[in-house]
């Protein structure tokens, strides 16, 4: 048995569908019920109290009603100071409000016997910082198999580096094939413990050799060909256990996810070589070439932005005829060009803010106008509404390909209302009148 297979041994109850591995190749099991807390954190059984001091309280308090029946209205009915009041305070008779504060006493200490039951192990005061340094309890022994799809790169605490065509930012997995032949992903899995019930499979994918394809763990299970991935799980930013199994549900890949911060990712940089960056590559295999290729503006391209709007009161409408900022593309080629997957965004540091959706496309020599309205709707192709708004006061807009490679770069200073910076036939940018949408609107 190498340390990648599963056992042929199975247990009594019946297996799941990763049932078969060893304990050293799954998580370990949550600490059982009985040995989840201390005795220190338990109400002690010699701080209950005693049958016998029970009674005797119970004989005290007695005493003192006895004695209120006859003295005790004489001490009420002395004027103060006189030896007579002395004296029966001395003879046994109790204070004022002391049988009301007796009464609170015991309320106290019949709810405190009430919670100790209610709540076993006691209260657990956590801060976030604490959860934050948890360890995680779960851990896999890792192993890292020799063939060519492997757990790539990861991201468990995305703040926009990647964006599904819905505008979120969930978690994702990249899954990777090293090798130098296409790999058909049909019956792998993902999941977080090899007992899993929620794992996501993949469809019939065909990965090509260096390609790679995102999983995003966002507890909603899509998996359907020619569609974005999305497993039934998510990831914890405060550590996390991953698994990929190989269609014969033989572990290929397990890893031990360390804490990471937002848009942090963790990097393969070897066979069995991993690290936290900031240097991502989704979509890509992880090299030096491809990150300045993802940081650098691709020249030439054939999709340009030509026309910026950052106040717009009467051109452009919308499909319900409203007016929004808006962005214009223009396809200088003469074939059409497919912009499924591709990224429009404000925010430099975050080139993937929003996503083009699939069956959007630019006719040779055509435009499409794009409302950077903040509404996020991408169920209409003709009338795309983009998750962010364009500041009047300047901006950087960023058009990025489907690998998000920047294809195209604008920054402009400010814009008044119902004015375009422009781009020239030349190529240099200038401010003017709207040129989209035909004569304003009256």
């Amino acid at each position: 048995m190498t340390d990648n297979n599963r056992p042929v041994q199975r247990r009594s109850q019946a297996p799941s569908r990763f049932g078969e591995l060893n304990e050293s190749q799954s998580p370990a099991r949550p600490a059982s019920a009985g040995s989840r807390t201390s005795a220190g954190s338990r109400p002690s059984t010699g701080s209950r109290p005693s049958t016998g001091s029970r009674s005797a309280a119970t004989n005290r308090a007695a005493a003192g009603d006895r004695a209120s029946v006859g003295a005790g209205s004489a001490v009420r009915r002395a004027a103060p100071g006189k030896a007579g009041s002395v004296n029966q305070i001395n003879s046994g008779t109790l204070p004022r409000g002391f049988l009301p504060l007796a009464g609170v006493g015991l309320a106290v200490v019949v709810l405190g016997l009430l919670l100790q039951g209610l709540l076993p192990n006691g209260f657990q005061l956590t801060t976030i910082k604490d959860k934050a340094e948890r360890p995680v309890a779960a851990r896999v022994s890792e192993i890292h198999g020799e063939g060519p799809v492997r757990i790539n790169e990861l991201m468990s605490a995305n703040g926009g580096v990647l964006v599904d065509t819905a505008g979120n930012t969930p978690d994702w997995v990249e899954i990777a094939n090293i090798g130098s032949r296409p790999v058909n992903l049909k019956g792998y899995v993902l999941a977080k413990s090899a007992k899993a019930g929620n794992v996501f499979e993949f469809p019939d994918v065909i990965l090509q050799a260096g390609e790679c394809a995102i999983v995003y763990c966002d507890s909603t299970l899509k998996a359907e060909l020619g569609e974005e991935l999305h497993a039934p799980f998510r990831l914890s930013s405060s550590g996390d256990v991953l698994m990929l199994f190989n269609a014969a549900d033989v572990a290929v890949d397990t890893l031990n996810i360390p804490a990471l911060g937002k848009n942090e990712a963790y990097v393969r940089r070897g066979r069995d070589a991993w690290e936290a960056s900031a240097e991502t590559t989704p979509g890509m295999l992880n090299t030096e070439e491809n990150y300045r290729a993802m940081t650098s503006v691709v020249e030439n391209g054939p999709i340009q932005m030509v026309e910026v709007v950052a106040s717009n009161t009467q051109y452009a409408p919308d499909e319900g005829g409203a007016f929004h900022d808006y962005v214009v593309l223009r396809n200088t080629s003469g074939d059409a060009v497919d912009l499924s997957g591709w990224y429009l965004s404000d925010t430099p540091s975050l080139p993937r803010l929003w996503k083009f959706p699939s069956g959007v496309s630019i006719p040779g020599g055509g435009t499409l106008v794009v409302q950077c309205s903040g509404l996020n709707r991408v169920d209409n192709p003709a009338y795309l509404h983009t998750s962010f708004r364009l500041s009047t006061e300047g901006e950087t807009v960023t058009l990025s390909n489907a690998n998000g490679q920047p294809v195209d770069t604008v920054t402009y200073d400010l814009l008044k209302t119902d004015t375009a910076y422009i781009r020239g036939s030349d190529g240099g940018w200038s401010v003017g009148t709207p040129t989209v949408g035909g004569a304003p609107a009256q």
